[in-house]
């Protein structure tokens, strides 16, 4: 085989185009193409997509420093949690939805990137009860303002805090692991037509 061959044979890590990885998405089309041989062809199309996304999940893990239970806990969260920190991080979760305005998915997301990396799964995530959700959700979401002030999701205590003016925090990259749930597709308008200001027929 010469080296114009390996490189286009999908299974050679020096055929990827970043050069240091496998080309999952031609191995998924080799999978999904002829296969001659029935059994090994049914074993590969069972078998095949699920080591893909398992080697997506770990580079993952690498590249975003996501804790390495993402992807297999079973909830929205990427990090392991009893019932009590469950519910307490669905409260986060519920105060950036109903009181900031985010999205679900973008607030889950938001949890999980600050809350589900290796550095933070080793803090005690009992301490986190000291505070109310509130705390918490607010400081996901707003940096601190000129004075130094950061927003605890207190109306009385956050009462000469311009929330305009705060800057937003960004959201993690929709590629990263820590987006584990599906946005809701955006439904389209319907077209306004002739009779649509009489009410149609």
């Amino acid at each position: 085989m010469t080296s114009e061959q390996a490189r286009d044979d999908p299974l050679d890590p020096a055929a990827d185009t970043n050069g240091d990885h496998l080309d999952l998405e031609a191995i998924e089309e080799l999978c999904s193409g002829s296969i001659p041989d029935s059994v090994l062809a049914a074993t590969a199309r069972a078998t095949v997509p699920r080591l893909v996304a398992e080697v997506r999940r770990l580079r993952w893990l690498v590249e975003y420093g996501a804790c390495p239970t993402a992807g297999t806990t079973g909830t929205e969260f990427v990090l392991p949690l009893d019932e009590d920190m469950l519910g307490f991080f669905r409260a986060m979760v519920d105060v950036l939805v109903e009181r900031i305005g985010v999205p679900r998915a973008e607030a889950v997301a938001r949890v999980n990137a600050v809350y589900g990396t290796r550095e933070a799964v080793t803090l005690d995530l009992q301490l986190m009860g000291h505070e109310l959700p509130e705390y918490w959700a607010y400081g996901l979401y707003y940096g601190s303002d000129s004075r130094g002030r950061s927003p605890v999701g207190d109306p009385v205590a956050d009462a000469d805090i311009d929330f305009t003016a705060l800057p937003v925090r960004p959201a993690p990259p929709k590629d990263s692991p820590f987006w584990t749930v599906a946005e809701p597709e955006v439904l389209s308008e319907p077209a306004e037509g002739p009779g649509a200001a009489e009410g149609g027929p």
